[in-house]
């Protein structure tokens, strides 16, 4: 019995949380099967002397009776900010022994109240213009007496800013804060910076990035005339303790100064213009002389709540080289990195001063051989950097504030011939950790999960965009359909929280929530099959991660959204959107041809269905009822106002013939009467086997429940046909024609090759080919029941769940022999379906099943799998297939 991964709000050692009750958690491990946590004690001291002799003086629990190790709320003294708390934990196995104390952690307390801050808001460009400014450069100098104890610095750059102490970038994160509703909350960041202080004169030096806070660059959304949208501005304070416990804090003053740096131009959208002429050498060293640099302006806070971020930080993850670089015809160099990256270039290069190129990034080429860099959606240049060089030998320069999305970069009147390591690709993203794997004998199935990885984690930036390259705005709907499928492969609790806290931010009075998050003036268009995301992600952040958290903290706003879509409901309890079933193959000016009503008053039902059991967790049985009975009000009249019983087909507003997602959508969610299910399953049928071949024909909503759907009917091996397909509307077409990530339309002429909305196919892989469904939240009971289809013989997934490593596999042998491998993690426990036609020789561990101690049959009449029920540990069973299943 070992305690592993203490962590503090869900990481590892957190720095400046300002959660004054922070979640604990904690990994039971054991290789013994039934292992299980009964009850447990935390200590939390003021000191790691305190807590080496089992002192809490902040909390000690005693012995609780409870098998909870995750979302355990702080509830010891009250915390003051800066506060350093060191804990550790010990348990209770299922035989009542106790385990040894786990190591120490510790987290540690932000700045609690407004009143801490002693820093004021500061600017070097005080007075917005029509004229971008260039990025502004502060700085200031002071001067310690004292060996240094500790020292956190706690800044907040709107919109970007990167942190210098004593001539040393502070930090791995770019493009921080993250990006929020400016208008609600902002965020800041902590650093300790003990190691970078020094006795004598010390220098800060900050400069600041534009972001979506102080675009400039028209575009069709307007960010440019966001209400927040200002100049950037700076707020730091550098909190100092010595070794003789007296205390010093530096902060943003009018004493600070500041002048424009040789970044010219900044936008998300355009790029960068660097002068490096006008670079001022040295400017972030205590040596610098700034005596004619201008003071910087006191201006007044930002209305927004200051909070810290705690999300996993922006970051480089990873350097690239180019797989080739060539001229063209025309004289541009083309340097290609053989696949969809997110970030930007570093180069090294050598030219005369004055002597300016341009880097121009896209995801695909022109047929005139040049870099398709064009964006309609936004009014000016578009994914282009430009260098100015200084002279001074070989200059080395990568952007600072902003990301693009690119395979391909065109080199413009470049000084000499690049070569391969000239340039690297540095990739720029949220910095998540993967928590889940999956791979199977198909190497299609195997490309697709990579290419729809490469792609969640290529619009992972703070908040979860639909595309690096156009638009990277957070559109609701996109967010919800893959949230499932990124849950399986990625850490995003705390991503996921911070999000839906933006939706709130952007929430109206009346309960309406827009269409991208964070939103300003525009997206605010009707579309319940979008905004659904209000109930839908928090009610998935439940069923993955266990902990109500979300649930309770926004049950409230929940509920008014709620309450505002059945205000938008017509008479007939049937509603109406501006959008339905996205870019289905063939789409003309992206809209569904069918319309969209069926698809809004399928989603209406759905939030009303999941907002009751939203409801039945939070215990308010009034709500339960109250969305019950409108959800039944709404399932009576779908069927009515949508159903052509002549036809047995479901048809909404537009004559486009039969469409798929009209009945699928129906079917997954219990929409469709018992006795017209046969009618509308086999009309469902002939479209695709028939009339398609196997194909589908569904946009983003129909794709995510196409493949699910025809399992759960018992059609697992039609659903793998459509999977497995190579050519068009298929994953394995755009795989085939040698793009590695998603594209937003099945056609190749996508506008955008990164998006990951049609990347729900890998929540099939994982439910379905390893059959991995959760029973409780959380994992703490689970369903294991795989699907041997088509040719598979072999299938492995792993998912990190907060109770420990779950991990299923199983072969498929040309015999018939089937053998499956179940690791079920401490604390929980899983229903496992076995495979068989000869339910007589099933066995564990080569061990007839009814001689498991640790396992409980449930079924063994059913001709397709043995059903039992099994305690935590890792189980080998093996069965036989009849050869004709293979």
């Amino acid at each position: 019995m070992k305690i592993t991964s203490l962590k503090t709000e869900y990481s590892i050692k957190p720095l400046g949380i300002d959660a004054l009750n922070p979640r604990l958690s904690w990994r039971m491990e054991s290789e013994d099967r039934g292992a299980k946590q009964t009850a447990y004690q935390i200590i939390v001291s003021s000191s790691p002397e305190a807590l080496a002799k089992d002192k809490g003086d902040l909390w000690n629990t005693g012995k609780i009776n409870s098998g909870q190790l995750h979302a355990i709320r702080y509830e010891g003294s009250e915390l003051i900010s800066g506060q350093r708390c060191y804990w550790k934990i010990r348990i209770w196995d299922q035989n009542d022994t106790p385990s040894g104390w786990s190591d120490t952690e510790w987290w540690e307390m932000g700045l609690l109240q407004v009143t801490d801050w002693q820093g004021h808001w500061i600017s070097g460009n005080p007075a917005p213009t029509d004229v971008e400014a260039p990025a502004p450069l502060l700085r200031t100098t002071f001067q310690l007496d004292k060996r240094i104890a500790h020292a956190r610095a706690y800044i907040c750059g709107l919109g970007y800013h990167e942190l210098h102490i004593n001539g040393i970038k502070i930090g791995n994160n770019v493009l921080d804060p993250g990006f929020t509703n400016y208008d609600q909350r902002v965020f800041y960041v902590t650093h300790d910076i003990t190691s970078n202080l020094n006795t004598g004169i010390n220098s800060i030096g900050v400069e600041l990035g534009r972001g979506f806070y102080a675009l400039k660059t028209p575009n069709v959304w307007h960010w440019e005339q966001a209400s927040w949208n200002s100049e950037p501005k700076l707020l730091i304070q550098v909190n100092i303790t010595f070794e003789d416990g007296s205390i010093q804090w530096i902060a943003s003053d009018e004493t600070w100064r500041t002048i424009s740096g040789p970044r010219l131009k900044n936008s998300l959208y355009s790029g960068e213009t660097y002068d490096a002429s006008l670079e001022k050498p040295g400017w972030t060293s205590a040596e610098f002389d700034d005596a004619d640099w201008p003071t910087a302006a006191l201006i007044t806070p930002p209305p927004a709540k200051l909070q810290s971020q705690i999300i996993p930080p922006i970051q480089i993850v990873d350097s690239i080289r180019p797989t080739s670089i060539r001229r063209s015809d025309a004289g541009h160099f083309i340097v290609d990195f053989g696949v969809n990256i997110v970030g930007w270039v570093e180069f090294r290069a050598q030219g005369q001063a004055g002597h300016a190129v341009q880097i121009r990034y896209g995801e695909k080429l022109n047929p005139d051989d040049t870099v398709n860099n064009e964006n309609s959606y936004v009014h000016a240049e578009s994914q282009t950097d430009h260098y100015i060089f200084s002279g001074n030998g070989t200059e080395a320069w990568e952007p600072a504030f902003s990301y693009k999305g690119f395979r391909y970069v065109q080199l413009d009147h470049w000084p000499e011939v690049p070569s391969l390591d000239s340039i690297s690709g540095k990739i720029v993203r949220s910095s998540v950790r993967t928590t889940g794997k999956f791979s199977c004998s198909n190497p299609l199935f195997n490309q697709i999960y990579e290419a729809t990885n490469r792609t969640i984690l290529n619009n992972l930036h703070s908040i979860p965009t639909d595309t690096p390259v156009y638009e990277k705005n957070g559109w609701t709907g996109d967010a919800h359909l893959i949230a499932e499928t990124a849950n399986y492969s990625f850490d995003l609790l705390l991503f996921w929280e911070k999000w839906v806290q933006d939706i709130q931010d952007c929430q109206k009075p009346d309960g309406a929530v827009p269409l991208i998050v964070p939103a300003s003036k525009w997206g605010w268009d009707h579309a319940p099959v979008w905004t659904s995301v209000y109930v839908l992600i928090p009610w998935y952040l439940y069923s993955h991660y266990g902990d109500r958290s979300v649930l309770e903290q926004h049950y409230g706003t929940m509920k008014a959204y709620v309450e505002w879509e059945i205000s938008k409901l017509n008479e007939d309890y049937t509603a109406h959107s501006v959008l339905g079933d996205w870019v289905p193959p063939g789409a003309v000016e992206w809209a569904p041809p069918e319309g969209s009503r069926l698809m809004a008053a399928a989603y209406v039902f759905h939030i009303l269905k999941t907002m009751s059991r939203i409801a039945e967790v939070v215990g308010s049985e009034s709500d339960v009822e109250r969305f019950s009975h409108v959800a039944q009000k709404v399932e009576a009249s779908f069927h009515t106002a949508f159903f052509n019983r002549d036809k047995g087909i479901y048809e909404t507003e537009i004559e486009a013939g039969y469409r798929q997602a009209s009945s699928l959508i129906p079917l997954a969610f219990g929409l469709t009467p018992n006795e017209d299910k046969a009618q509308v399953v086999h009309h469902l049928m002939h479209d695709i086997i028939n009339v398609r071949d196997k194909h589908l024909n569904t946009g983003i909503i129909g794709t995510k429940y196409i493949l699910p759907v025809l399992t759960e009917l018992g059609f697992g091996n039609v659903a793998y046909a459509i999977a497995d397909q190579r050519t068009y509307p298929s994953w394995g077409f755009w795989l085939e024609s040698g793009i590695h990530t998603l594209l937003e339309e099945w056609e190749l002429k996508s506008r955008s090759q990164n998006h990951y909305m049609f990347g729900t196919v890998v929540e099939w892989f994982y439910k379905y080919l390893a059959g991995i469904i959760p029973d409780a939240p959380g994992y703490q009971s689970f369903t294991v029941k795989p699907h041997v289809l088509g040719s598979l013989t072999q299938v492995s997934a792993e998912i990190e769940t907060l109770y420990g490593e779950l991990q299923v596999s199983w072969q498929l042998f040309e015999d018939g022999d089937f053998r499956m491998k179940v690791t079920v993690p401490a604390n929980a426990q899983a229903t496992i379906y076995i495979p068989t036609t000869h339910t007589d020789i099933v066995k564990e561990s080569d061990i007839p099943l009814e001689y498991v101690k640790e396992l409980r049959i449930l079924d063994y009449a059913n001709t397709d799998y043995v059903l039992c029920k099994v305690t935590s540990g890792t189980y080998h069973f093996n069965s036989r297939l009849n050869p004709s299943v293979m």
